[in-house]
């Protein structure tokens, strides 16, 4: 049951949400804590009845070196936050011990999200996507994380100039199958996220995505929504996360302008109403594009500022997403 239902029945929770998040652990690595080893929400079950809140790498640093991870995972432990999204754009560059290490100390849960280089893009080379995928799942699992998310169906800003059609989405399902698989061994959920259509042709809706994850066919792969993308491509917030339904385990919570949530052109109400019809009790992620690693800046077009700074979006960012998101029954 979610939170938002156990209010609507009358019941009140008399543990703390971070001592209920770390009840049901997701996987089987030793639970993050703070210095003082207390239960926080860093464990996470895809069961569990409340949502974690976190935020994506690209609010603070455009790529995760030793230094960034340190002053990152410090700022969303001061920020209350249960979990901060790590690009794996580079999977080997990553500093495994290091993060695992801050990550401990802070208390501070990973998730891990990526797109597919063009050398390994789907479904033009499918074999190449697999071993890309699966690396990154080992490196991702290695980090503790409870998943691999984002667009790992294709290669940001490739596009065929048409529909997509049957034979693409057969060799997706082909390739992704595989990986799905190994993630489950490993522990790891398999997240897809549409994007608009000027990112890639392939999943613009989560209609579109809900059929693919019916193709594939693997209980541990999951629609990752991203409200930016939203915004563009769904008819309303509201009716596309009822149909996505369970699903939907994984929300980007990413403003009209790709800056601070508030002050944009996003209907929050609508997500938030969407989400409490669900019962969601997945990972919402504040993602904005204040230091966006240069890659992703060209496969994204963004060539101005999206907000003032890093503060801005995580001061008031997070207490607009907050407040917005305790009307709706959520406690985040």
């Amino acid at each position: 049951m979610g939170k938002a239902s156990a209010r609507q029945a009358g019941l009140e929770f008399q543990v703390s949400p971070r001592v209920l998040r770390a009840s049901a652990a997701y996987r089987t690595h030793e639970a993050p804590r703070t210095h003082q080893s207390v239960p926080c929400r860093a464990l996470h079950s895809l069961g569990d009845a409340i949502p974690r809140l976190g935020g994506h790498t690209f609010i603070w640093a455009p790529e995760w070196t030793p230094a960034a991870a340190r002053s990152i995972l410090a700022a969303a432990a001061e920020a209350r936050l249960d979990l901060v999204e790590i690009p794996l754009l580079r999977p080997d560059e990553i500093d495994i011990e290091t993060t695992v290490a801050l990550a401990r100390d802070q208390g501070v849960a990973v998730t891990c999200s990526l797109g597919l280089p063009r050398q390994a893009a789907l479904p033009a080379y499918p074999q190449e996507a697999r071993r890309f995928l699966i690396h990154a799942l080992e490196v991702a699992a290695r980090l503790h994380a409870s998943c691999l998310t984002g667009v790992t169906y294709a290669s940001i800003g490739q596009l065929s100039g048409a529909p997509p059609t049957e034979r693409e989405y057969e060799t997706l399902a082909s390739a992704l199958r595989p990986v799905a698989r190994h993630a489950a061994a490993l522990g790891l959920a398999l997240g897809l996220e549409p994007c608009n259509r000027y990112e890639t042709h392939l999943l613009n809706t989560g209609r579109q995505c809900v059929e693919l994850i019916e193709r594939i066919d693997e209980p541990n792969v999951f629609l990752h929504f991203d409200t930016y993308h939203m915004n563009i491509e769904e008819r309303d917030f509201e009716s596309a996360l009822t149909q996505a339904g369970a699903h939907c385990r994984y929300v980007h919570l990413s403003e009209s302008n790709r800056g601070i949530p508030g002050r944009g052109t996003v209907d929050w109400d609508a997500i938030f109403r969407g989400l409490a019809a669900i019962e969601f009790t997945g990972d919402l992620v504040l993602e904005s594009m204040v230091k966006v690693h240069p890659d992703i800046a060209r496969a994204l077009a963004i060539w101005r500022p999206v907000a003032p700074g890093s503060d801005a979006v995580v001061g008031e960012g997070f207490r607009f997403l907050r407040d917005t998101a305790a009307r709706h029954g959520f406690s985040l």
